[in-house]
């Protein structure tokens, strides 16, 4: 939708109410000021993440590959990364080699993580900084600048970064087909370049084949969460995941408001929250059944045929296959290659589910008709609903 209200704008064409409507929605934003602003402000700062992402590579893939096929290879993975698009034509593990490389590790992660903030993040960094810096003002000032979204994306980043880096060392540390025999330097590396891919980017310097199970697992919980609303990622977002626990927490503590931040969370948010973490795990659960169901014939025709090159697949290898596409990560255990026809439209469907999906939903579940069937009702008295 940026792209194309670039075009619109190029050739001269006024952005109208529909398109702002749109524009508005895509980017997750409450108001229709600033739109035009704030698309130039994303194509602009694109372009510069981008070219600086390639210029770090460039270093590191020049020399390597030939000045041609070195800065090819260099915007090709940075857009790729900065995307979150999981594309890479390094060659068939993806960037293993450069597991150890501390350049193209932290140029990749930091692409990675970029994209996966979000527009309206930046946006407001670039507003509150801008006024840090011309009046002067402390670091602590700035943060109080930011507006709540932001410190809740920037805080939820951090802590799944770091929480995502810590398991999956704790984890894998004593894998000795995944980092048992590296340095200490190299395995934290693993590790944090692990937890930032599993944002939805789809890079791996580790063969995800062989993960331990319980590594397997945390990295579905982290590829299930996503990166964060109106940016380049998939899955149910990081703002889903902290109203959700907030939810949780005033509850325990027997708060009748969730608050963060010295801000109250609105009801409707925290509805619109549920909603989508509801139905993106109904919609997992019933492209779990529906692979499982798609593959019984496929495996039971491996055992008697001559394309018993596949292996049969697990359900670890169904349930990590299923929330990688949902969350648009393009990580995999090698299952799609064997999946029957069915199954990859399965596949297919829930990718296209996982990127449009929360969006989607948010738009058709929470956009008030101004004709309600009832408007004569002014409230339905109250039921009693024995729950837990």
């Amino acid at each position: 939708m940026t792209f194309i209200s670039m075009i619109l704008m190029f050739i001269g064409r006024k952005i109208n109410l529909s398109d702002r409507i749109i524009i508005k929605e895509s980017l997750n934003q409450d108001t229709f000021s600033g739109m035009v602003t704030l698309i130039k402000r994303i194509c602009k700062y694109t372009f510069i993440f981008e070219l600086a992402g390639a210029l770090l590579l460039s270093i590191r893939f020049i020399p390597e590959y030939g000045t041609k096929t070195g800065i090819f290879y260099s915007i090709f993975h940075s857009i790729s990364a900065f995307c979150n698009a999981g594309f890479d034509i390094i060659g068939t593990n993806s960037f293993a080699r450069y597991s150890s490389d501390v350049l193209v590790n932290f140029t990749l992660m930091a692409l990675i993580i970029i994209g996966g903030l979000g527009f309206t993040v930046w946006s407001d960094i670039f507003k509150s900084v801008t006024k840090g810096i011309k009046e002067k003002l402390k670091i602590k000032r700035i943060w109080k600048e930011f507006s709540l979204h932001t410190k809740i994306v920037l805080t939820i980043t951090v802590v799944l970064l770091l929480t995502g880096t810590l398991f999956i060392y704790a984890l894998e540390h004593n894998n000795v087909t995944v980092m048992a025999n590296n340095s200490q330097g190299t395995k934290l590396l693993k590790s944090a370049f692990q937890a930032t891919t599993l944002r939805t980017a789809g890079f791996s310097t580790i063969d995800q084949q062989e993960l331990t199970t319980a590594g397997k697992f945390i990295s579905i919980c982290y590829m299930f969460i996503g990166g964060s609303p109106a940016s380049t990622s998939g899955g149910i977002k990081t703002t889903t995941l902290a109203v959700l626990i907030l939810c949780i927490i005033s509850f325990i503590l027997g708060k009748n408001e969730i608050t963060v931040f010295k801000k109250t969370i609105s009801f409707d948010i925290v509805k619109r929250a549920i909603v989508i973490f509801s139905i993106s795990i109904f919609v997992v659960i019933a492209a779990i059944m529906g692979l499982l169901i798609s593959e019984i014939s496929l495996q039971e025709e491996m055992y008697d045929s001559k394309i018993a090159a596949f292996r049969t697949f697990t359900f670890m290898d169904i349930f990590f296959e299923v929330v990688s596409a949902f969350g648009t990560v393009g990580l995999s255990l090698n299952v799609t290659a064997g999946l029957s026809v069915i199954g990859k439209i399965i596949i297919s469907m829930l990718m296209i589910i996982g990127r449009l999906g929360p969006i989607t939903i948010s738009i058709a579940l929470f956009k008030r008709n101004n004709k309600e069937k009832n408007e004569n009702i002014a409230a339905y008295p109250n039921g009693n609903v024995l729950v837990g």
